[in-house]
């Protein structure tokens, strides 16, 4: 198993917001996260890549056999672990593409995937600005993506990348998964976008509803989808809990 979460409960501060949280990503696996603003869905990404202040305060982290807990963020990284936020920052000063052969040079990237990588998510014309300054949502988003991906993580956590972008660079986005899944990597995405979903249909292992701090369901696409297109998200969290549809 690439990464467990064995009955996880995740505080800031004194406040618990989420608890027994249970899930298995394997290789070239894609799980999305769904659920309602204010689930933990952004809350659990950053307590698995361990930012503060998102702490585990119960169960644990397994990445490729090993606890890593209590690891903090660089040490995950380098293992293999990834995260793209949902308002990356600008960086001014800093070229993003100097800082992405940087990341080739380091991580030992072929040129083959940095292309493909490119053209996907539609980024070359980018790489002359500043990190994400003077870019739209959607440049900013691909340019993440774009980073994240990159580098070739084992797993990349994706936190709301469709989140106020075009339906353009969503497509783009969806391919680029697709391209880092079949280069052997999995992905933990939390989305609200329906049509991402289906535009990744196929590569889906499982979809898992988060309601409450805990996750309430975990099931195939093609049982937690329809059951959200028919009800509406606030009308499925019943029937899935329920096993109707």
């Amino acid at each position: 198993m690439l990464l467990e979460l064995r009955n996880v409960g995740v505080a800031i501060g004194a406040r618990t917001v989420l608890s027994n949280i249970n899930m298995k990503v394997d290789s070239r696996e894609l799980h999305v996260l769904i659920g309602p603003n204010g689930s933990g869905k952004t809350s659990l990404l950053n307590a698995i890549m361990g930012i503060k202040p998102y702490e585990v305060v119960n169960g644990q982290v397994i990445f490729m056999d090993v606890d890593v807990t209590r690891e903090p963020p660089h040490l995950k990284a380098r293992r293999g672990i990834a995260i793209a936020h949902q308002l990356p920052p600008v960086l001014k000063g800093i070229v993003a593409g100097k800082f992405a052969d940087e990341l080739v040079r380091r991580y030992g990237v072929m040129k083959i995937y940095v292309d493909t990588l490119l053209e996907t998510l539609d980024v070359r014309y980018l790489l002359d600005r500043y990190l994400f300054d003077k870019m739209s949502g959607g440049e900013r988003k691909r340019l993440e993506m774009f980073l994240t991906l990159l580098v070739r993580p084992k797993v990349a956590l994706l936190d709301e990348p469709d989140s106020g972008v075009d339906i353009d660079s969503v497509e783009k986005m969806s391919n680029a998964i697709k391209v880092a899944l079949n280069s052997g990597g999995s992905v933990v995405l939390v989305t609200h976008s329906l049509h991402m979903i289906k535009l990744l249909r196929d590569h889906i292992k499982f979809v898992h509803v988060l309601y409450g701090g805990t996750i309430i369901h975990s099931g195939l696409y093609d049982e937690v989808v329809p059951t959200i297109e028919k009800h509406g998200l606030s009308g499925a969290l019943s029937r899935l809990v329920g096993g109707t549809h």
